[in-house]
């Protein structure tokens, strides 16, 4: 199951938890994005057929980041376009998160590892816009 994060019917991150269980390839973005995200869970002996990927120089614009929490507990803040707050959710260990747009804020609740995943080219001086006044929220938080 993915679990979405939507405001006024606009996805603004999708949420696979570690505990799914997926069979062969399944891929968690849209055919569109320009970012494709998924797991591959092959049996041995498994083979793709020789293949190389073609490269497209573009930048994306439906995917912000991917974030896989290797270990550890975070809390992800979620805002509009406009800075406005929406939720709060929780991941764990293993568990991945698609942030699609909007903002976001994150909380780490223990010491944590991540894997961060994001289009380039990263320039840090100019990729970020900072929510102001977006401190001591009244938290909404959705469990599983």
């Amino acid at each position: 199951m993915i679990k979405k994060i939507e405001d006024n019917n606009i996805i603004y991150a999708k949420i696979i938890k570690a505990s799914n269980n997926y069979a062969g390839s399944e891929f968690f973005t849209d055919n569109n994005d320009e970012l494709q995200f998924g797991v591959i869970n092959r049996e041995k002996d498994y083979k793709t057929g020789a293949h190389y990927h073609n490269h497209i120089k573009n930048k994306s614009k439906k995917i912000d980041e991917i974030l896989i929490i290797l270990n550890g507990s975070i809390r992800v803040d979620f805002y509009n376009d406009k800075g406005t707050y929406i939720k709060s959710t929780i991941l764990n260990t293993n568990d991945t998160i698609i942030i699609y747009k909007g903002g976001h804020n994150i909380t780490y609740l223990e010491n944590s590892k991540l894997y961060a995943i994001k289009p380039g080219n990263y320039d840090k001086t100019t990729d970020k816009t900072r929510i102001i006044g977006a401190n001591n929220l009244d938290l909404i938080i959705e469990e599983d």
